[in-house]
C-alpha cells in the first residue's frame, strides 16, 4: 500500500511550526505538523507578537483578538529598564510607560502574552482550520526527491513508526535542528554567547510593580548578568542569570538557590519565592548557510539564533513562517510556478542576518558592555526599522528605482518602493474605516490612484486571464483617503498604481499611467509568480 500524502508535513510546534499550520490551513492547504515533546511551551520564553507578525495573523478570524485578550497588558505600558536589581540602582531607562506609540505605524495591535500563551492559541487556530496536529510525535528521518519528501514519523512513547510522503516539509525544529544536519546545512556566527538558568517562581511582586504592566530589566549586578520580566500573572515572575558550565552545572541550581538568586535580582532579601520551574538554555548568535534544500524549508531557531534582547526571535521566526505559508499555498493551488519557493531563502536570509546582528548589539549595550568582540556589521539600523522596516529583494520583486541597497527603511517614512512594507495610510470603505494593510492577505491587491481607473479593470483582466486572487480598489472611488496622505506615502502619481502582496509587500509599482495597462500588470504578475512562459502561451 502506498504511503499516505500530505501536501506540506511541518516538523516542530514551536512558534514558527505552529504559525505556519495556522496560516497553511487558513488558505486552504492540507498540513500535518509533528512535535516530539507532549505539549506546547510551558514557560513563558519570547514574549509578545509585534505589530508586524499581528499584520500577518490578522486575516485569520479572531487570532489576532485572541492573541491580545490573553495579554495581561499592552505595550502601551511596557517598561525596559537596565539596573542592578529590579529594586536597586537604575542605571539607565531604555523604554519608559507610554513611550511606545505605534498608532501610525500599523492599525494591529501589538501583543504582549508570553510564548506560553501564545502557542496554545495558535494551536487552537491551526486545528479549527483543519490542521492536523501530533504531539509526542517525531521526524525520524526523510529523504526526498524531484516530486516530494518521503518522511518516518515516529510515536515517541511506543516507538512505533509511520511512512508517508509530502509535497514539502518545513523543518521547524529548533536550534539543533536534526533535518538542518541531515541536509548538511552550516552555520556560522558567534556560537554561543552564554549558559543561563531560567528560574520562574511565585511572589507577591505588586509593591515591586507598583501598577505597572509588562516589566522588563536587565541586570548588571556585580554578583550575576541576568533579566526580569514580568508575566502575564501578577504574581508570577521570570528571572534568567548567566552562568559558567565549566564552574557549575544545571544540578547546582538547587530550590534554595534559586530562591536566594531571585531575591538576588529582585533586590529583595527577605521576599517570599516560590520555585514553580528551572530551566537551563543557551543564548546564541547563527545562523545557517540557507535556508532551503531542495523541497525542504528551514524555519525559526533551525535558522537562526539569537539573544532574546530585543524580542524579535520569536517574531523572525513566526514571519519566516508567513512568507513560506502564501507562497506554498500559491504554488500547490496553482497560481505559482515552484521557482516563487526560491525566494523564499533569497528574502528572508538577509532579513534574519540583519536582526541577529542588532539583537546581538543590544546583548551588548544591554547585559554585556564589556563584550565589545561581539560587534558587527549591520548593527546600524535602527531596532523599529529592523522590526518592521526590513526590505526584500528577490525575483518576486520587481525594482522601478536604482538600488540603494540599505536593508531596511525607517517605516515612519515611508517611501512605497517595491521590497518595502505597505504603508498604513487611514482609509474608508464602503464607509466603514480600513487600513490599506488591512486590504492585504489571502491574495494580492493592487491600489490605484485617482486617475487610475485604467489599472483596476488591467487587474481584472489580470486575475481572470492567469487565475490569480488579485483585488484592486482605487482610491477616491473605491477607497475615500481620509487625510489625503496615500499618494505621498507610496510614492505614486495620482494615476498611478502599485501591486501588494499577500503578506503586505510591495511586489511593483508603477508611479503613473502606463500606454497599455492590462498588458504591463499580466506581465508583471506572470513574472512575479513563474508563470511567464504559460502567460506567453495564453497571449500567442
Amino acid at each position: 500500500m502506498s504511503p499516505r500524502h500530505i501536501p506540506v508535513l511541518i516538523a516542530g510546534a514551536g512558534l514558527a511550526g505552529l504559525t505556519a499550520a495556522t496560516l497553511l490551513a487558513w488558505r486552504g492547504v492540507p498540513c500535518l505538523l509533528v512535535e516530539r515533546r507532549a505539549s506546547t511551551s510551558r514557560h513563558p520564553r519570547a514574549r509578545g507578537v509585534n505589530l508586524r507578525s499581528m499584520e500577518l495573523l490578522q486575516g485569520v478570524p479572531g487570532l489576532t483578538d485572541d492573541l491580545c485578550r490573553t495579554g495581561a497588558s499592552d505595550f502601551s505600558d511596557f517598561s525596559i529598564v537596565i539596573a542592578e536589581s529590579v529594586a536597586g540602582w537604575e542605571i539607565r531607562t531604555l523604554l519608559a510607560p507610554g513611550e511606545m506609540d505605534i498608532s501610525s505605524l500599523s492599525p494591529a495591535p501589538a501583543c504582549t502574552a508570553g510564548q506560553d500563551r501564545i502557542e496554545p492559541i495558535l494551536l487552537r487556530h491551526a486545528r479549527a482550520l483543519g490542521a492536523e496536529i501530533r504531539f509526542s510525535t517525531e521526524l525520524a528521518g526523510f529523504t526526498q526527491d524531484a516530486e516530494g519528501v518521503s518522511a518516518t514519523l515516529r510515536d515517541v512513547a511506543s516507538g512505533s513508526e509511520t511512512h508517508l510522503r509530502a509535497d514539502y516539509l518545513i523543518a521547524a525544529d529548533g536550534n539543533r535542528s536534526p533535518a538542518r544536519q541531515g541536509l548538511g546545512i552550516g552555520a556560522r556566527g558567534h556560537g554561543t554567547l552564554s549558559h543561563n538558568m531560567s528560574i520562574l517562581f511565585e511572589a507577591d511582586l505588586a509593591p515591586l510593580l507598583r501598577g505597572r504592566g509588562f516589566v522588563l530589566y536587565y541586570l548588571q549586578n556585580p554578583g550575576f548578568t541576568g533579566a526580569f520580566i514580568s508575566t502575564d500573572d501578577p504574581r508570577v515572575g521570570q528571572v534568567s542569570v548567566e552562568y559558567d558550565p565549566a564552574r557549575e552545572s544545571a544540578a547546582d541550581y538547587t530550590v534554595a538557590r534559586c530562591v536566594s538568586m531571585v531575591r538576588a535580582a529582585l533586590g529583595l532579601p527577605e521576599l517570599e519565592v516560590k520555585v514553580l520551574d528551572v530551566m537551563p538554555w543557551e543564548m546564541s548568535a547563527q545562523l545557517a548557510d540557507r535556508m532551503a534544500a531542495g523541497r525542504v524549508f528551514l524555519a525559526g531557531d533551525a535558522v537562526h539564533t539569537m539573544p532574546p534582547t530585543g524580542g524579535l526571535g520569536g517574531q523572525t521566526a513566526m514571519q519566516d513562517a508567513a512568507d513560506l505559508a502564501w507562497k506554498l499555498a500559491m504554488v500547490l493551488q496553482g497560481h505559482a510556478g515552484p521557482g516563487l519557493l526560491e525566494t523564499y531563502e533569497a528574502e528572508r536570509h538577509p532579513v534574519a542576518a540583519l536582526t541577529v546582528a542588532r539583537q546581538t548589539a543590544n546583548y551588548v549595550e544591554r547585559l554585556r558592555p564589556d563584550r565589545t568582540e561581539l560587534s558587527g556589521s549591520g548593527t546600524e539600523v535602527d531596532y523599529i526599522s529592523v522590526a518592521t522596516g526590513y526590505r526584500y529583494r528577490s525575483a518576486a520583486i520587481v525594482p522601478d528605482t536604482a538600488d540603494d541597497l540599505q536593508p531596511a527603511e525607517d517605516p515612519l517614512h515611508p517611501t512605497g518602493r517595491p521590497g518595502t512594507r505597505l504603508a498604513h495610510v487611514p482609509m474608508l470603505l464602503g464607509g466603514r474605516p480600513v487600513s490599506t494593510l488591512d486590504l492585504a492577505g489571502r491574495g494580492f491587491v493592487l491600489l490605484a490612484g485617482p486617475d487610475g481607473a485604467g489599472w483596476t479593470e488591467a487587474a481584472r483582466l489580470a486575475s481572470a486571464r492567469l487565475n490569480v486572487p488579485l483585488a484592486s480598489y482605487r482610491v477616491g472611488t473605491d477607497l475615500i483617503d481620509t487625510n489625503g496622505a496615500f499618494l505621498a506615502r507610496t510614492g505614486l502619481a495620482p494615476a498611478g498604481a502599485l501591486l501588494v502582496r499577500p503578506d503586505g509587500f510591495i511586489a511593483w509599482r508603477s508611479h503613473g499611467a502606463m500606454p497599455d495597462p492590462s498588458a504591463t500588470l499580466a506581465g508583471v504578475l506572470a513574472r512575479i509568480l513563474f508563470r511567464e512562459t504559460q502567460a506567453r502561451e495564453q497571449a500567442a
